[in-house]
């Protein structure tokens, strides 16, 4: 990308209206969410300050009762009784319920809605009472906190609108949209450019034929939601569509001469190509609009989405610590074989690629390290590319990944309790197959350290790792013990932005802030102990709480023991043993800052460019699956089939093919509405089919013709790099291997998972067991 000519205040200006308005809506992502746990605890705070808060809070705002607390009941019922009476003459009287009068049934009508009155002013009297300034101004905090957050979170749609127009842009304007190969000849430029340009007018007209459709339906007395958003989207598309036009006419000045048109189709943008190829398919069926309505889709699963721009900066701002780096100095002194290292090596990476919604975003992280790591140690090219890419996916299955918790939102058949239970031992099957195909695929001798010399130093290099153990935690108890919101993959988006903040705090801006983290956690944890002495003098004594076994508090308090004694041992390491420097491979790479501002501001500079690749991508998946869904492909499937056996192997087939050219997100959506019931209607359990889905899709992510995974490892490897890694001689898996390896494993797995199963239902009981609630 040329280096930008304009600046203000040393910004360029994509950075003053790009960049800065994506943190700002990320930021209000947090606010939002947070906000949410901030007020059920303020909530609880008011309830344990002052009694029958719930009422109190009320003062000012509810109205003085009109009814009369003491009217005379005898002349009431009179007044009744003459009422009905004169009502006796109606010819109607017989049907309405009869003429007869039975004053004993008025009487009791009459002194229930007296008591009732009664209640009313009594509780508004009580308020009157009991309220004093300090309800008030914390009524007023509380009231006001709620009240943000309700008036934000009718706006979810909005924010996420914004996101996708102003991060495309910037992605366009950065050529930053995932290709099969990057543009590089003035060939490559005006192919790709041009078919960008038709795919963002296509778009534009979309959106205005739905702005008119939904305008005539209005106008005809049907009821439209968010018909605002019709405009933010066509002035998006419109900025998209300029976007191209100027990219048209001002080819960038790096561009090579010469290029081969065929190859430069291949820079077309994939998202380009989904939608060309869905716009034609809607226009033939006169469905102009067909793209704008699946995209509105995506919009009902607006926080879902939000959530994915949270883990991409989640991503972005881990690749600016030096946690990568630490943890391979702990692996060195091992000295393991290159297979054996990558065994490790996806074995480390599956959690953060969970913890970053497994949507490739750890591999542009930590992509670039782990490939050089992976060389230091002797690997072959083309087995560090294979590895490199399979880091990004092998945590699709793990707890907190968001593809998981989407499928979960989706329908009700599964729990996201028992796909992680699932997902854990089908995460160790694969593992274990890599580990046998690599093994086999070796061109040296396996080799290890001996434990006597490699375990010493590795524990040793674990010390520098230590402060990160304290900060981490100190946030998980702040959240966990203050805040009453434990860490899992609805909380996930939240808490770990401010996780990687507070490191990056640590590292940048001072080490010294570490002892204020040390200080908050050893309070925490002294205040911890003394609640789980209460809570054990609570079970000796039988005292158990209302609400929780004597079992399941048990449970809570050796997992919070536990909990306690490992966040103790990292403050009693790292401050009674000293090592030195740890650290002497760590070198500051390319888009990496050592300060804090400037660490900030290229974690979402890189942000904002990788949320519109990826986010456009996700939402043209949707309309591929209109596509799909459309054209009646799917519905030609039978209803049942001869044997579960052939209803499988159709499956299969079907989700893999749909996982090599769909993004998952996209995917999940297509297979929800469409393939999901033909699997159950064929007696495939739904957490043994989604369980299948989830593996199709994670060798979807590593298959080509998309393979979206070594598209992203050729990103942050460089093109170079890769192509350096061809070879020409040899067998054909040796050339061919940062491709087969994974596709073997993977495709392994993918049967062994969908076919063993029905052979034994011991095993199929095991890996798909029912997770009963509460």
């Amino acid at each position: 990308m040329e280096k930008p000519t304009f600046t203000v205040a040393r910004r360029s200006a994509g950075e003053w209206l790009s960049s800065l308005p994506t943190l700002f809506i990320l930021l209000i992502v947090i606010f939002l969410s947070s906000g949410q746990i901030i007020h059920s605890q303020l909530l609880k705070i008011g309830e344990a300050t002052w009694d029958e808060y719930f009422l109190l809070r009320g003062a000012g705002m509810v109205a003085e009762p009109t009814c009369n607390p003491d009217p005379d009941i005898n002349q009431r019922v009179r007044e009744v009784v003459e009422q009905r009476q004169a009502q006796a003459d109606d010819p109607l009287a017989d049907i309405l319920g009869g003429s007869e009068v039975d004053e004993d049934a008025i009487r009791q009508s009459l002194e229930a809605s007296r008591a009732n009155c009664r209640a009313k002013w009594m509780r508004y009297e009580t308020v009157q009472e009991k309220v004093t300034p300090g309800v008030i101004a914390f009524r007023n905090i509380e009231g006001g906190v709620a009240s943000v957050v309700s008036t934000l979170g009718d706006y979810k749609r909005l924010l996420l609108c914004l996101l996708v127009v102003i991060c495309a842009a910037t992605a366009t304007l950065a050529r930053h949209h995932i290709a099969l190969r990057p543009s590089r000849t003035r060939k490559d430029h005006y192919v790709s450019t041009i078919a960008q340009l038709t795919a963002n007018a296509m778009l534009l007209m979309s959106a205005a034929v739905y702005r008119a459709e939904d305008a005539q339906a209005m106008a005809s007395g049907v009821t439209v939601g968010n018909f605002y958003l019709h405009a933010f989207w066509m002035a998006g598309f419109a900025l998209l569509t300029a976007a191209s036009l100027f990219q048209l006419i001002r080819p960038p000045k790096d561009l090579e001469a010469g290029g081969s048109w065929p190859k430069a189709f291949l820079t077309i943008p994939l998202y380009t190509f989904m939608c060309l190829t869905a716009s034609a398919q809607f226009i033939s069926q006169g469905y102009y609009h067909g793209i704008s309505v699946y995209l509105n889709m995506m919009m009902e699963l607006s926080t879902l989405f939000l959530n994915l721009a949270l883990y991409i900066w989640i991503g972005m701002l881990l690749k600016q610590t030096k946690l990568a780096h630490l943890v391979f100095d702990v692996l060195r002194p091992w000295k393991m074989s290159p297979e054996l290292m990558c065994f490790v090596v996806l074995a480390v990476a599956a959690i953060p690629t969970a913890y970053t919604g497994a949507s490739g975003i750890f591999v542009i992280a930590a992509g670039a390290t782990i490939y050089q790591e992976l060389i230091r140690v002797g690997a072959r090219k083309q087995l560090a590319l294979a590895a490199t890419a399979m880091s990004g996916s092998m945590g699709v299955v793990l707890r907190p990944c968001l593809l998981v918790v989407i499928i979960a939102a989706l329908n009700k058949s599964v729990t996201t309790a028992e796909l992680f239970a699932s997902g854990y031992k089908i995460f160790f099957l694969s593992l274990f197959l890599f580990f046998i195909y690599s093994q086999f695929a070796r061109t040296s001798p396996a080799r290890i350290a001996p434990f006597s010399e490699a375990l010493p130093r590795s524990l040793k290099r674990m010390v520098p790792l230590m402060p990160y153990g304290i900060i981490v935690g100190a946030i998980l108890v702040l959240f966990s013990d203050l805040l009453g919101r434990h860490l899992d993959e609805f909380s996930a988006p939240i808490i770990l932005p401010v996780m990687l903040l507070a490191v990056l705090l640590f590292e940048k801006l001072s080490r010294h802030l570490l002892h204020l983290f040390s200080l908050f956690l050893a309070v925490m944890l002294v205040l911890s102990f003394m609640g789980i002495w209460e809570g054990y003098q609570a079970l000796t004594s039988g005292n158990v709480p209302a609400g929780i076994s004597a079992a399941q508090l048990e449970d809570v308090l050796w997992a919070e023991f536990w909990r306690d004694l490992v966040l103790g041992a990292f403050l009693v390491i790292h401050y009674l043993v000293k090592t030195g420097d740890q650290d002497p491979h760590y070198a500051p790479e390319k888009g990496v800052s050592e300060k804090m501002e400037g660490a900030l501001r290229l974690a979402t500079n890189e942000t904002t460019g990788h949320i519109g690749a990826l986010l456009m991508l996700m939402a043209l998946s949707v309309s591929t699956g209109g596509i799909i869904e459309r054209s009646g492909l799917l519905e030609m499937l039978p209803e049942t089939f001869a044997s579960v056996w052939v209803a499988m192997a159709i499956l299969v087939v079907t989700m893999v093919i749909i996982g090599m050219i769909m993004d998952p997100y996209g995917a999940v959506i297509l297979v929800n509405a469409t393939i999901a019931q033909v699997a159950f209607d064929n007696g495939i359990a739904p957490l043994h089919f989604w369980m299948i889905t989830l593996v199709a899709f994670e060798l979807g992510y590593l298959t080509p013709p998309v393979a979206l995974n070594h598209l992203l490892t050729r990103q942050v490897v460089g093109d170079d790099e890769v192509e350096s890694a061809r070879l020409t001689t040899g067998s054909f898996f040796r050339r061919y291997e940062k491709f087969i390896l994974p596709i073997a494993v993977m495709l392994t797995a993918l049967l062994m998972v969908s076919f063993l199963p029905l052979i034994s239902d011991g095993l199929h009981e095991w890996l798909f067991q029912k997770i009963q609630a509460g």
